[in-house]
C-alpha cells in the first residue's frame, strides 16, 4: 500500500464518519422537529438554539454532499488524458471550484432559510478558505513553477483543516446527546 493509497482509504474513512455524524444527527432531531428541519424558513426559527440546529444541519448535509464530490473530483482528474503538469492545473482549479460552490452554497441556503450562521458553520466557513489558499499555492507552485517544496505544507494544512472541520461537526452532536441523557437523569 502506497500513500496515494493510504491517503484515499482516510477519505473514505472520514466520508463514512460524516455520514454517520448525519444520520446521528437526524436521529436526535427529526423526532422534534419532522418535516421543519428541511423546509423551515425564519418564521418558523423563534430561538437562537433553533437557528443552531438548522445551521448545523445545513453545513454538515453541504459538507457531506462537497466530500463525495471532492472525492469524484480527484478520481475524474487523474484519468484525464493530458500531461502531467495540465493534470496537475485542472485538479487544483477543480477542487478550488468545489471549495467555492461549497461556500456560497452555505450562503445560499442560510439566506434562503433565513437562518444565522452557528459557530460549527463559521468554523467550516473560515477553514474552508484557509484550504481555497493552500488549493490556490498548490495550483501556483506545483502547476505553474513544478516546485514541490511546499507539498508539506499543503498536505498538512489540508488536513489540519479536515481535523478541524470534523471536530466541529463532532461536537455538536456529542454534547446534544449528552445533554439529553443528562436531563433524562435528572427527570
Amino acid at each position: 500500500m502506497n500513500v496515494n493509497d493510504l491517503v484515499l482509504y482516510l477519505f473514505d474513512i472520514l466520508k463514512g464518519y460524516v455520514t454517520l455524524l448525519a444520520a446521528w444527527f437526524l436521529l436526535l432531531h427529526f423526532p422534534a422537529h419532522k418535516w421543519k428541519l428541511f423546509f423551515a424558513t425564519r418564521k418558523h426559527l423563534s430561538t437562537l438554539q433553533l437557528h443552531g440546529i438548522h445551521s448545523y444541519f445545513i453545513t454538515i448535509c453541504s459538507f457531506l454532499i462537497f466530500l463525495y464530490i471532492g472525492g469524484s473530483i480527484e478520481k475524474v482528474f487523474f484519468n484525464l488524458p493530458l500531461s502531467l503538469e495540465g493534470k496537475r492545473k485542472i485538479f487544483y482549479l477543480a477542487l478550488i471550484i468545489s471549495k467555492f460552490s461549497f461556500l456560497l452554497m452555505l450562503f445560499f441556503l442560510h439566506f434562503i432559510r433565513g437562518c444565522f450562521f452557528s459557530k460549527v458553520s463559521r468554523i467550516c466557513i473560515y477553514s474552508n478558505v484557509f484550504f481555497m489558499l493552500l488549493l490556490f499555492m498548490q495550483l501556483v507552485a506545483r502547476g505553474y513553477f513544478d516546485y514541490h517544496g511546499l507539498n508539506i505544507f499543503y498536505t498538512f494544512g489540508g488536513w489540519i483543516c479536515y481535523l478541524i472541520i470534523i471536530t466541529v461537526l463532532s461536537i455538536y452532536p456529542i454534547r446534544q446527546t449528552l445533554g439529553y441523557f443528562k436531563q433524562r437523569r435528572v427527570a
